[in-house]
Order: C-alpha cells, then sequence, then structure tokens
C-alpha cells in the first residue's frame, strides 16, 4: 500500500513539475534579493554563489508545494497557484516581457464576444449628432487638416481648436469616409459616422477589458464585470457624446494590455498618444510608466520608455507651433486650476449632483473590491496602477476652477480613473447581497441619460433664467449651475428623470405652494411645463422625431459651451 500511494504520487507530481518548470523560465520572472539585502562585490564567483543558493531554496520551496497540492492526486497546478506566503524571503518574483499567468485560449474569443454583443446595445442607443460645440472646434481641425488650410482662422491669428490634435486626428478617418460619401451620392452622413466612433470606442474597452481578465477569472466573472461596468456606469452614456476622455481610456488601456502582455514598448507609444488628445492625461501615462519600471529596473528600459513617448511629444509641440507659433500651449490661457481643494473633493466625491459615486455606482464596488483583487500576486501591481490613476485624477480635477467639467454626465474628467477602480470588483462578484441592489441603482441611473440626451438637462438650465424661491430670505434666486452641482432637489439625473416623464405623459404633481418658503421650490416647478416639453425628446439615431428644444446638436446652434474643459 505505501509504495502504491508513492507510485501515484510520483505519476501526480512528474507531469506537474515539468510544466512548473516550463512556466518557471528566466523570461517569466526574475528573482530579486530584498529581504536579506545582499550586495555584490563584483567577484563572479560570490555572484555565481548567490545565485546558486537562492534558485536552490527557490526549486525547495516548489516541490514542498507541489507535493502538499498533490495531496489529493489531481495532479494540477497553475503557476498562479502559488501562493505568494511560500515563497522564501530570499525572493520574490516580478513580471517580465510575458505575464505571469496561465494562458487559455478563451480571452481572444471573449474579446470578440464582448465587442459584438456591446456594439449591438451601444448601436440601439447610439445617438447620431454631435453634442457639444467644443466637438465642433476638433472636427474643423481636422477638417483643415484633410484639406490643407492653416491651423488658424481666416484673416486672424486665432487658432481653430484650442483642444489636444489628437482626437482631431481620430476624427480625421470618419470624416474623409463621409467626404467621399457625399461626393460620390449626395448622402450627408458625417455627424453619424463620426458620432459612431464613441459606439466602436466604448465596446473596444470592454472588449480590451475583457481580453484582460479572462488570463486570470472565470468567464462568468469576466462577463459579468464588463456587463456591469458597461451598462451600470457612465460609460454607458458616454457612448452618445462627442467627448475626449472615453477615447484616453480606450486608448492608454490598449497600451496597458499591449505592455501587460509582452509589447512593452509598442504599448507605451500607443498609451503616450493620450497626451495629443489631453495633455493632463500625463497623471495616466506617469503612473504606467513607474509600473512598468517596477518590474524592469535598467536605465535601458529607462530609455525605451522615453524613446517610445518621445512621437507624442513631438506631436504636440507641432501642433502647438502651428497654432500658436510656440511649443507651448496657449489654449487655455486664463483657465487655472485656482478651485479650493476641499471643495472640489467634496463635489467630486460627496455631493449630491454630482458624486463619481452616484454616476457610477459601481465604483463603490471597485473600491470595496480593490484589497481581494490586490491580494493576487500576479494582479498586485495592476491594482495599484488602477488607484493610482484614480487617486491622481480625482486630486488633480479637484484644484480645476471648473471641477465638475461641465457640460457633461455627472464628472467626465474622471472617466478613465472611475472605470479603473471599477476593474476590481471582479474579485467580490460572489457578494450577491452588495452586487445585486449596487447594479440596480447603476443600471436605472443610466438608463435616464441613455433614453433622453444625457446633457438636456444642463442645456435646458442655459437656455433660460429660471427661477426658486430664495429660503429664509426674501425674493428669488436663479436655478444656476451650483444648485445642479450640490443640491440634489436640482440634481441632474432628478432632471433627466423629470424630461423622461415628461416624453412618458406622466409628469410629476404641482408642489404645495405653501411649502415653498420652508423646503424651497422643486426643480419641476421652477421650469415651467413648456419649457420641460420642448427640450424633452428620445435621444436615439433611429428615432429622431424632436421638438423644437434648446440644444447645441449641431456646429451653428447658439448656446454657447466653449467654457467647457475638453
Amino acid at each position: 500500500m505505501l509504495l502504491d500511494c508513492v507510485f501515484v504520487r510520483a505519476i501526480s507530481i512528474a507531469p506537474v513539475a515539468i510544466v512548473a518548470r516550463l512556466d518557471f523560465r528566466s523570461d517569466y520572472f526574475e528573482m530579486v534579493t530584498t529581504p536579506c539585502n545582499i550586495e555584490n562585490p563584483g567577484g563572479e564567483l560570490f555572484s555565481q554563489v548567490r545565485d546558486t543558493i537562492a534558485m536552490a531554496g527557490k526549486r525547495l520551496v516548489l516541490v514542498v508545494f507541489l507535493i502538499r497540492r498533490t495531496a489529493a492526486f489531481d495532479g494540477t497546478i497553475t503557476p498562479a497557484e502559488i501562493p505568494v506566503e511560500m515563497a522564501p524571503s530570499l525572493f520574490y518574483f516580478r513580471p517580465q516581457g510575458r505575464p505571469d499567468v496561465c494562458k487559455t485560449d478563451s480571452s481572444p474569443r471573449l474579446f470578440w464576444h464582448v465587442f459584438l454583443v456591446f456594439s449591438v446595445i451601444y448601436l440601439s442607443t447610439w445617438a447620431g449628432h454631435y453634442t457639444s460645440g467644443d466637438g465642433r472646434q476638433k472636427i474643423n481641425w481636422a477638417k483643415a487638416m484633410i484639406l490643407g488650410h492653416p491651423a488658424t482662422t481666416w484673416g486672424q491669428n486665432n487658432a481653430i481648436s484650442k483642444y489636444g490634435i489628437g482626437h482631431s486626428l481620430l476624427a480625421v478617418p470618419p470624416l474623409v469616409i463621409a467626404y467621399v460619401v457625399n461626393r460620390e451620392t449626395g448622402f450627408h452622413c458625417e455627424a453619424a459616422l463620426y458620432t459612431l466612433m464613441w459606439v466602436i470606442n466604448g465596446s473596444l474597452f470592454l472588449a480590451l477589458l475583457a481580453f484582460y481578465l479572462g488570463h486570470f477569472f472565470q468567464v462568468r466573472s469576466v462577463w459579468l464585470t464588463v456587463l456591469i461596468a458597461g451598462l451600470a456606469t457612465s460609460w454607458w452614456p458616454y457612448t452618445k457624446m462627442d467627448l475626449s476622455e472615453p477615447l484616453v481610456l480606450t486608448v492608454a488601456f490598449l497600451g496597458f494590455v499591449l505592455m501587460r502582455f509582452g509589447r512593452p514598448f509598442w504599448g507605451m507609444v500607443v498609451a503616450a498618444f493620450t497626451l495629443a488628445i489631453r495633455e493632463d492625461s500625463i497623471v495616466i501615462v506617469v503612473p504606467l510608466v513607474m509600473w512598468y519600471l517596477l518590474s524592469h529596473r535598467s536605465v535601458k528600459v529607462f530609455l525605451r520608455m522615453g524613446l517610445a513617448i518621445a512621437p507624442s511629444i513631438a506631436l504636440i509641440f507641432v501642433s502647438n507651433y502651428v497654432r500658436y507659433h510656440s511649443l507651448i500651449d496657449h489654449g487655455y490661457g486664463g483657465e487655472r486650476f485656482s478651485n479650493p481643494i476641499l471643495v472640489g473633493l467634496y463635489g467630486i466625491l460627496l455631493s449630491g449632483g454630482k458624486s463619481i459615486f452616484l454616476f457610477s455606482p459601481p465604483l463603490l464596488l471597485g473600491v470595496l473590491g480593490w484589497k481581494a483583487f490586490a491580494a493576487r500576486p500576479q494582479l498586485r501591481y495592476d491594482a495599484w496602477l488602477f488607484l493610482t490613476v484614480g487617486a491622481s485624477q480625482v486630486l488633480l480635477f479637484a484644484k480645476w476652477w471648473d471641477w465638475s467639467s461641465d457640460d457633461a454626465w455627472g464628472v467626465r474628467f474622471l472617466i478613465p480613473g472611475v472605470l479603473l477602480m471599477c476593474i476590481p470588483m471582479v474579485a467580490i462578484l460572489d457578494r450577491r447581497a452588495l452586487i445585486i441592489p449596487v447594479v440596480a441603482v447603476g443600471f436605472a441611473i443610466q438608463l435616464l441619460g441613455v433614453l433622453v440626451g444625457p446633457l438636456d438637462f444642463v442645456l435646458l438650465l442655459r437656455s433660460q433664467q429660471f427661477q426658486r424661491q430664495a429660503l429664509y430670505v426674501n425674493g428669488s434666486n436663479r436655478v444656476d449651475f451650483e444648485d445642479m452641482r450640490f443640491n440634489p432637489n436640482y440634481s441632474q439625473i432628478l432632471g433627466n428623470w423629470y424630461l423622461l416623464r415628461d416624453l412618458l405623459h406622466l409628469p410629476p404633481a404641482p408642489g404645495d405652494p405653501g411649502d415653498e418658503a420652508t423646503l424651497g421650490t422643486s426643480l419641476y416647478d421652477a421650469i415651467p411645463p413648456q419649457a420641460w416639453a420642448s427640450a424633452a425628446a428620445w435621444d436615439f439615431a433611429w428615432n429622431r422625431s424632436r421638438a423644437k428644444k434648446p440644444t447645441s446638436e449641431s456646429a451653428t446652434a447658439p448656446v454657447k459651451v466653449s467654457h467647457t474643459v475638453d
């Protein structure tokens, strides 16, 4: 019996040891001496002895773990299953050129399945029209590049667009296609093809997320995560708006995935392009460089990262020179980081009208799941990267004068940080009592920004001077953006809810006039019924029956939105 047991154990361990031997090659992991702080005095003999002792300890711990792991005679193990506490104190492991994961065939299939599913979903709610005057400036610059026109307005020395050239460059292909179609058929499809970019962009990010998570988690958990991120966060409404932040996230995450799975140089080239879209993307690029250098500490790697970033920096300098005849960006002159940081932090995190937790409830799940996500050795550095980007964006934009990023659905500046910090929720999807209500609330909130235009209520406030009763003082006050930012009674979510109810012919009952002096004027009573009716409209490309409304859907719309910082 004893011999049989030994024989079975030997048979079960042998193939596992072979697989472990293959997966723990030097090109997968780097051994680093840390706790004992051994220094190499320069002699080759000392280096060889040190490396031999370290490798022997590594193999001994691995063999002990394999024996314990195969006690049930299952004979299966993957490198990711080896717990960090089994590693000896002499060394630890860090990812190298290829990921420390057990590769599966499901990730490529997941990518295409997720991309196709969300393309269908987002096409069904696609708006197909322009949403901001800021976007028109970017389009005008793209057209100037296509036609070979200067980057300044005719007869003046004013730049066509003060925004990053990256957005305009990405707009060139759909605009060229629209131009050719119009020339050959007479059919105008510029707005449709241009805004289709955000449908593709939204689906592409979620597909990349599925590809990334598919290396570490079960397919069911990956699908739940992308469904929650794609339908219960503000990512969904932003597939309907031609803004830069969603493009920044997708480009940056594509670069991260390339770097994570064996293409570090080209991944950094891609990620650095976000600087050309928005220069404040430096709070994404710098943490990404640091994340990679943590596992590749050498001057050569540092220089390669710098070389990868150089093309985007050169592109920024060239674009500044052709617009301002200077390498320095002058597009935001007079706009400063002048907001009290405590006001910005409160507004971004806790306010009743703009909190990122309010507009993307699954962010709470990501925060709660971060510790469990970071506890996985192969994801530890990734977790810190996501947290660093999210915290950096919060701190940066809390100081910006327009911290709420209006016009926007929530705070659009924080889209990259919010979505990255939602990723760790994959580690706690088994907590159904928490997941279900949070996801339900998030899904309901996004529907309000999808069924009607995400910016319709914001533009309604801009269109006229609506009045509300002043509390405890005589007179009245205008309903303005401060009310929308901080007062839940005048929030954007509530405004879109009333627009939807107007479309459904279910308007709320008027409030009691006697309550105005003590409770204030309700939002629905502060805006006349005819104004609600004129602003309410279904916002789908396939259902464009609209009433007359004060929006800036086209470039010629009178509503001024150029104060926004996109």
